[in-house]
């Protein structure tokens, strides 16, 4: 199966990329891969945080082939241990590019899509009419008024 490797090496061991490089490919074909093609190198980049009080970085990625899936993280470990690399990942290449989705949104969607169509199924409620009751005429207001102001408590 045919993987992916990007990973990235602090500026200090930029003059020396050539040399993990070769590192990479020593621990690549311990474990029975081989390269399937040559190094790219993507060059300096700043890193979205600081790692290890570094702001930039030296990125460099290959394609590779490994028959046994459990080499994966036989190799993820070496990497993991090799210290002039800061950090890496390993995709499978069929994977690249593809739009990434998981699950749990899926299945959200899935419940809005069923609620959506559950309330439009719904008979739609017609609005009753409220019952007005006829306004009191001013002149009304005026008579009770001076009623209420006429009456002497007792």
């Amino acid at each position: 199966m045919e993987y992916e490797l990007l990973f990235f090496a602090s500026l200090a061991n930029e003059n020396k990329i050539d040399s993990i490089k070769k590192d990479v490919t020593e621990i690549l074909e311990s474990l029975d891969g081989k390269l399937s093609g040559v190094f790219s190198d993507i060059g300096k980049r700043k890193l979205a945080y600081p790692i290890k009080h570094n702001t930039h970085a030296f990125f460099s990625f290959v394609r590779f082939e490994l028959d046994e899936r459990q080499n994966i993280p036989e190799m993820n470990k070496r990497l993991g241990l090799y210290d002039k690399i800061m950090r890496h990942i390993i995709v499978r290449a069929d994977e690249i590019g593809k739009p990434v989705i998981s699950q749990e949104i899926k299945f959200e969607e899935k419940k809005i899509e069923k609620r959506v169509r559950e309330i439009a199924k719904k008979p739609k409620l017609e609005a009753k009419p409220v019952e007005t009751k006829p306004k009191a005429a001013l002149s009304d207001l005026d008579e009770k008024l001076s009623e209420i102001l006429e009456e002497t408590p007792e």
